[in-house]
């Protein structure tokens, strides 16, 4: 199916959540996290209005600011804008322009309404017959609810003229309806909600003879309008346009709109609202593009969020273990949990057998934006079995794991946090990070431009078949190839969020390998491997030590780059020429440490440089693989103690 009828699905599958409001801290209805029925919507109301079953005024109350409230609304009152001629009411619930007779016609159309469905419901007919008697306002101005500055200035009575319209004309007004020891608040009645959408469906039957474009069902009314403000940072963009009569875009193709496009007013309410809840409780949102992941179910939630890296998705999965286990890695700087190992244990049931029935479910991943400020578009879309959802997840987080870190915040007021080492995959941020670095401010217009390129990129190479862009590694294995270029807050050469991209880089270059070559590099330094670049990546690795050894034994350590790293852009273009130069910069060095560089370093370049002999002419630019080649040969480096343990000569001269 597609994802309009996935929508569908969804929304009829999750019918026991309609409706139920979900309130904000303040009380008020949010109105994007409430799955809202269909033929309703949300309404600003200030003036509350109790009524008994005759439709005898009791009383008034207004509040202190606006309360949000879910009402019954027309396809023309959805999206009614300051029609003079054709006022559009909402059949009961409104501003006063309707209620309260303010808009001649506007009150006449909301009488029409409400007379047309009420039948036999008591709250709907004492409300009928409490507004046709046309008091209301002077009722209000009786309960003292107007303010002083909504008369009109100077007034010295309290009457109906007295009042400034213009003031009081768009405050929304609600009903209670007193029956005996049980009051209705109509607009939380589901009686009244269900004999509105019974009496629009009665309304509508009787155009069987077409049938819905989004549904394949047979047609009981084509909706004219389709609802806006479906995701909150594009609030007037639509994902559905059909009442193009004055462009007649349509033509030329077709005689009328109806042949262009049919949706059920119904279906189309369904699949809208739906969407707009989805995007508000799961969407992934950066400018105007929206990521939503879902489950065709009545449990639409996904836990495994695509763009996040191992070591968070694996933090949300529940009852696997306790924040003990996760802060245990944190004890030591040379321990990395395995988390892609442990996620896929995880989402392959081992630890969760009690799930495995709910793979059966489908997942749906839709990435929608808005190309203009009026259209909203379908940019990416992918529908699959939750089983084979799970796979691309483990796939992607195996295939581009990589030694990565993380912080944990431990529980309680005062928790500390503690880093923790593991070996994942980056989050899409991250890679964002490596690929782009930082924005250059708050709202970055350009960065977000790039951030949405990279989403949807990073989505088609996990579910849509599609490789890891060459283009994005190699930019970020250029940016990575200028360590000085990278900073901190108070814009210091930082070399934390170099090696954070570095390390994130090498994770793209194995993936890449995977997916293009067929060739699964390893995690730690492969001593047999004689790729060129490889080689003189781990070459690198060995002079940086060499000096960053030679600086730690004066107390110098940290106080500047390495000559390796300040190099490493030229290295990186220039190779051979770069590493002779390198070479006899680090002769002081060696000759500080020769003892240490005779025992230790000096069979492992001995080593690399016989490897890379067959290389000697050979000036070209290193392929991205020098650094992964660089990294793991760094790592071996650090992890060996022969550096803490080997003792150079009493002179530190050089000795034969």
């Amino acid at each position: 199916m597609g994802v309009f009828q996935n929508l569908i699905e969804t929304y009829d599958k999750c019918e026991n959540a309609v409706g139920i409001p979900v309130t904000d801290a303040d009380g008020n209805v949010n109105d994007r996290k409430t799955l809202m029925p269909i033929f309703h919507t949300t309404f600003k109301s200030e003036i509350c209005v109790y009524l008994d079953r005759d439709g005898g005024f009791v009383r008034a109350s207004r509040d202190s600011k606006e309360t949000t409230i879910i009402i019954p609304c027309t396809e023309g009152s959805a999206g009614r804008a300051n029609d003079i001629k054709n006022p559009l009411p909402h059949p009961l619930c409104d501003q006063l322009d309707y209620v309260g007779g303010i808009k001649d016609k506007g009150s006449k159309n909301y009488l029409a309404q409400l007379a047309e469905w009420k039948g036999g419901n008591v709250a709907l007919n004492a409300i009928y017959a409490y507004i046709s008697g046309g008091t209301i306002i002077a009722d209000l101005i009786e309960n003292d609810i107007f303010k002083d500055s909504e008369y009109q200035s100077g007034a010295e009575s309290r009457d109906v003229s007295s009042i400034d319209y213009d003031k009081i004309r768009k405050i929304g007004v609600r009903f209670v309806v007193q029956m005996g020891a049980r009051a209705s608040h109509v607009w939380e009645d589901k009686e009244i909600r269900t004999a509105w959408i019974a009496h629009v469906r009665s309304r509508t039957k009787g155009n069987n003879s077409l049938f819905d474009y989004l549904s394949g069902c047979a047609v009981d009314a084509v909706a004219t309008q389709h609802p806006k403000n479906i995701n909150a940072m594009t609030g007037n963009a639509k994902l559905l346009s059909c009442n193009d009569t004055n462009g007649f875009t349509f033509r030329g193709r077709f005689s009328s709109q109806d042949d262009a496009v049919i949706v059920d007013y119904a279906q189309s309410q369904k699949m809208h609202q739906m969407l707009r809840w989805l995007i508000a409780n799961y969407g992934y949102m950066v400018d105007s593009q929206v990521v939503v992941t879902w489950a065709v179910d009545s449990d639409t939630e996904v836990k495994e969020k695509a763009q996040d890296n191992t070591f968070n998705l694996f933090g949300s999965m529940e009852a696997t273990r306790t924040d003990a286990d996760i802060l245990s890695d944190a004890g030591t700087k040379a321990v990395y949990a395995d988390y892609t190992v442990k996620l896929k244990n995880v989402l392959q049931g081992y630890r969760r057998a009690e799930d495995l029935k709910q793979h059966a479910r489908t997942i749906c991943i839709a990435v929608f934006d808005a190309a203009t400020t009026g259209r909203m578009g379908l940019v990416f879309y992918q529908e699959m079995p939750e089983h084979t959802y799970l796979e691309n997840i483990i796939n992607w987080h195996s295939d581009t794991s990589y030694f990565l870190s993380a912080w944990k915040k431990e529980k309680g007021e005062n928790g500390k946090s503690a880093m923790i080492r593991y070996i994942g995959a980056p989050s899409y941020d991250d890679i964002l990070f490596a690929v782009y670095g930082k924005p250059r401010g708050g709202n970055d217009a350009g960065y977000n431009t790039l951030k949405k390129k990279v989403r949807k990129q990073l989505l088609e190479c996990m579910f849509g078949n599609c490789s890891l862009p060459e283009s994005m590694v190699r930019m970020a294995a250029n940016r990575t190839s200028h360590p000085m270029s990278f900073t901190d807050a108070k814009w210091e050469n930082s070399d934390n969020e170099w090696t954070r991209a570095l390390n994130i880089t090498c994770a793209l270059i194995r993936k890449y390998h995977k997916q293009h070559y067929k060739e699964e590099l390893p995690l730690e330094l492969d001593e047999l491997k004689k790729d060129r670049s490889y080689l003189y990546g781990r070459w690198l690795a060995v002079a940086d030590r060499i000096e960053e050894d030679a600086l730690r034994s004066k107390g110098r350590q940290g106080e500047r780059a390495t000559n390796a790293v300040r190099l490493m852009s030229s290295y990186a273009v220039k190779p051979l020429t770069t590493k002779l130069m390198l070479s006899q910069q680090l002769q002081p060095y060696i000759n500080q440490r020769y003892s240490l560089y005779k025992n230790f370093f000096l069979p492992i370049i001995t080593e690399i440089d016989e490897k890379l002999e067959e290389f000697t002419d050979n000036n070209e630019a290193l392929s991205a693989l020098y650094l992964l080649g660089y990294s793991a040969q760094y790592r071996a480096l650090s992890k060996n103690n022969q550096t803490e343990n080997l003792e150079e000569n009493d002179n530190g001269s050089i000795t034969e």
